[in-house]
């Protein structure tokens, strides 16, 4: 280790024109971390990037970085969806029956009489019609009741709050607020106080010998390259899924990941670039608090999703779905779409840094051999933000060189981390990286 920090460290790469760095996106108004210079210090191991001035800057920029997230937990969790989703199925039943048979009963013996008349064609009208006005009038109620039961789900309680006492009414509104984002933040300041201690308990270990002896040099390396004063420490999950995942204090890396690809340093290296900048933006951070505003939904969902993966029998997997599908479908169709843009944009920046950091031959590597997000999640919350990065097609194309040639029926010049010279050389412009 002691060799590598004497030995003269490649330039940072120069930036392009319009390219922002990673280091510039948390809304914090102070100067970026200056640049290494060869031949300089190892960085040092700490569990909040130094960037941030105080414990309170970085804990307050990572919980405001998905405002739309945060208005999407507040309002699934503590505005009565759930209820409302079971009104609106509640609703749909009975308007979608009353439908079919008004519709029945309506549409009966309604054919003109020179049609009922004719042969053959007007014993099938006087058939037909009756059987399709029943089934257009049960769509008819079936939609009026998903649509009327979720509104009226979602006012009831509002309405009895404001009836008697409009202050009372706002008071209520304040209070669902309030309680919300104070459960999120004493959720969050639990989960960063004792993360140490809650990844150990979950099967992340300390790095062996050989281990660091592999990971450290190039998460030193990544750090320089960046910009970085400190970086976090590494933890080993023996998991042979290939994964990686950044903590608000941490950098999860799994050995399945390690041997899918033969323990190469560049495709190491480009992970941990993209893991480092998500710890320096606050991006776990944002993705504790949320889950933490939504606490009541999360404990539900990830309850569930850890029972469905023990079980092997199917009718007990399906009472579990009935029994808690308001929950699930408002996490699903409310709580994740709402933070899912801001998700995607942190996972386009976070690719960048190894872009910057000149490791994006190693990322393109592990993108166009996994086919899928190599950040999978821990548990059934975790897996379905997970589920909602960008394709990665999407993302080998944002990480291609605008000089360089990435054709889709042939092999990635990138592909081959060990030819990583010759393929910078081909599909990189000698101004520099990015």
């Amino acid at each position: 280790m002691d060799s590598d920090r004497s030995t003269p460290r490649p330039p940072v790469p120069e930036q392009r024109a319009g390219f922002v760095p990673p280091a510039a996106h948390p809304p914090v108004t102070m100067a970026g971390p200056a640049q290494p210079t060869a031949g300089s210090a190892a960085p040092s191991v700490g569990g909040r990037p130094r960037y941030f001035p105080s414990v309170v800057t970085w804990l307050r920029v990572g919980m405001g970085r998905s405002r739309l997230g945060i208005l999407g937990a507040l309002f699934g969790t503590w505005f009565y969806v759930p209820f409302a989703m079971i009104m609106s199925a509640v609703c749909a039943v009975v308007l979608g029956i009353t439908g079919f048979f008004g519709g029945f009963l309506f549409s009966y013996g309604q054919a003109p009489a020179f049609v009922s008349d004719l042969p053959v064609l007007g014993a099938a009208v006087d058939a037909f019609l009756p059987a399709s006005g029943g089934v257009l009038g049960g769509l008819v109620g079936v939609l009026l009741g998903l649509i009327l039961g979720f509104v009226g789900g979602l006012l009831l309680f509002w309405v009895l709050a404001f009836a008697g006492d409009p202050l009372s009414g706002v008071g209520w509104a304040l209070g669902a607020v309030v309680t919300g984002l104070l459960v999120g933040v004493v959720y969050t300041l639990y989960r960063v106080g004792f993360e140490s201690l809650i990844l150990r308990r979950t099967g992340a270990r300390r790095l062996s010998r050989r281990e660091r002896e592999l990971l450290l040099p190039a998460l030193q390396e990544c750090t320089h390259r960046l910009g970085l004063a400190n970086h976090p420490p590494i933890l080993i999950e023996d998991d042979e899924e290939p994964s990686a995942a950044a903590y608000a204090r941490h950098i999860v890396v799994t050995r399945g990941l390690l041997e899918e690809f033969g323990y190469e340093r560049e495709v190491l290296a480009g992970v941990l670039c993209h893991e480092l900048v998500h710890w320096r933006n606050g991006d776990p951070i944002s993705a504790v608090f949320i889950r933490g505003v939504a606490l009541p939904l999360y404990l539900v969902y990830a309850g569930v999703g850890w029972v469905t993966e023990r079980l092997n029998h199917a009718f007990a997997v399906a009472l579990l779905w009935l029994i808690f599908w308001p929950v699930l479908l408002t996490v699903r169709l409310v709580v994740i779409p709402a933070q899912a843009a801001d998700l995607r944009r942190a996972e386009y920046r976070a690719d960048q840094g190894a872009v910057l950091a000149g490791y994006r031959d190693g990322l393109r590597c592990v993108l166009e051999q996994l086919r899928g997000s190599f950040e999978v999640g821990r548990n059934g919350w975790t897996r379905a933000v997970c589920a909602v990065h960008p394709p990665n097609e999407l993302r080998l194309e944002k990480l291609e060189d605008p000089h360089g040639h990435y054709p889709l029926t042939a092999p990635d010049p990138a592909s081959d981390p060990a030819d990583g010279a010759a393929a910078e050389s081909a599909a990189t412009p000698a101004a520099g990286v990015g």
